[in-house]
């Protein structure tokens, strides 16, 4: 038996965007949505036979564009043509923007990209191979999940399964100076930068809930009784609500944490609709369903 979750509409995309392609939508350290739209089509895969590869960079210079919002106000960035194929965008302090390309070729593959408002590159550094999630808080910190393709790759820097950035490239920690014999991350499933104190993962292969607080250890939770999530968010009750799983891709499962109990949620939006074939993303207590017409969130603390 399943409980409704109302999710609320934070965007329509065809609202901000009009015809341009929507690469990838997220929110930054102050929870404002943010939406990196390309002009062109995408020319992010290319074909061999049966199998598809994803591209570093395209064939043509790609025009992308950062719609960003403040209070109800929306507000854009062009930003100088590029053949770069990026995956994720987030704020960088007050007066820059860190674009980030998710693959990378080797160590000195400078894929993280800060942008000024004149939409012009101020300065590049390398970022790692198999970029999961990127996040930042407001003290410029950049917080970089890997999937298991980075984990396992040549280039070093994402080996730990988790890195913390500053704002020039310059390595603060990772996953492996953070945890020492905890355990380590083949694949990090999901991260969760709550404020420039707090960051909360989870990763394969056991699943575990790892809360960090001023970069150090500061709880570990083993028996989560949800596998393969892709994202969560931490509620104010000792609560935290999961996307999912890997045998319940559309449903929510919030779990209590001092006793390990679930409730499985279906999302719907305010018309009582279920919401279904999204991703996820979840910052601080807020999760967040993107569907490919709109950006909805709910509030863990209220589920």
């Amino acid at each position: 038996m399943s409980s409704q979750s109302m999710a609320q509409r934070v965007v329509s995309f065809c609202d901000v965007t009009e015809d341009r392609h929507v690469i990838t939508v997220t929110v930054g350290p102050s929870l404002e949505p943010i939406i990196l739209s390309l002009r062109q089509s995408p020319d992010y895969r290319r074909e061999a036979g049966w199998a598809s590869f994803p591209k570093q960079t395209a064939n043509h210079l790609n025009e992308f564009r950062i719609h960003y919002s403040v209070g109800d106000d929306w507000f854009f960035i062009d930003l100088a043509p590029t053949n770069e194929n990026y995956h994720s965008v987030q704020p960088l302090g007050t007066d820059e923007w860190l674009l980030v390309r998710g693959r990378s070729q080797s160590e000195q593959d400078r894929n993280a990209h800060v942008y000024g408002f004149d939409g012009n590159v101020r300065r590049s550094f390398p970022a790692g191979d198999g970029i999961q999630d990127v996040q930042v808080t407001r003290d410029s910190q950049i917080w970089i999940s890997f999937f298991d393709e980075g984990v396992f790759s040549d280039v070093k820097i994402g080996q730990s399964g988790l890195i913390c950035l500053d704002e020039h490239g310059r390595k603060l920690r990772d996953f492996e100076m953070i945890a020492g014999t905890t355990g380590s991350i083949a694949d990090c499933y999901a991260l969760n930068v709550c404020s420039n104190q707090d960051t909360w993962l989870y990763y394969y292969t056991d699943f575990p809930l790892v809360k960090l607080t001023g970069g150090r250890l500061a709880e570990f939770w083993r028996d989560i009784p949800v596998s393969g999530s892709s994202a969560f968010a931490v509620g104010r009750k000792n609560n935290v609500l999961f996307a999912g799983g890997y045998h319940e891709r559309e449903a929510l499962i919030e779990v209590h944490l001092p006793t390990m109990k679930k409730r499985r949620l279906e999302p719907v939006d305010e018309e009582g609709t279920r919401i279904k074939q999204f991703s996820a993303f979840g910052r601080s207590n807020y999760l967040y369903l993107v569907t490919e017409e709109s950006l909805f969130r709910l509030d863990a603390s209220c589920s």
